[in-house]
């Protein structure tokens, strides 16, 4: 009987020691898995802010852009009644709400 509670004891000694060692292993694993995804996480977010950083650009561009064409249309009329139904029209194409319907 005492080689047999030898031999259990052993298996259990053996047993714990092995889940001990293993348990560090298996938490830097987990911390190195986590690390990576908020890496991940954190590229995709500073891709999406440049995605929308860069279209923000763009329609401010582009509104610009149209803002000086409609100032050059009403500076290039002469007569006041067009000159005022040209920058109506422009201000209506620029901002559609502006305009009643």
């Amino acid at each position: 009987m005492t080689w047999l509670g030898l031999g259990l004891a052993g298996v259990l000694l053996l047993s714990v020691a092995y889940c001990a060692g293993h348990q560090p292993a298996r938490d830097a694993a987990r911390k190195a898995e986590a690390a990576a995804t908020l890496a991940d996480g954190r590229t995709r977010a500073v891709q999406d802010a440049s995605t929308i950083r860069d279209a923000h650009e763009a329609r401010t561009d582009q509104t610009r852009q149209d803002v000086k064409e409609a100032q050059d249309a009403v500076r290039q009329e002469t007569d006041p009644a067009r000159r005022d139904a040209v920058a109506r029209q422009r201000l209506c194409n620029l901002n559609p709400g502006a305009c009643p319907r």
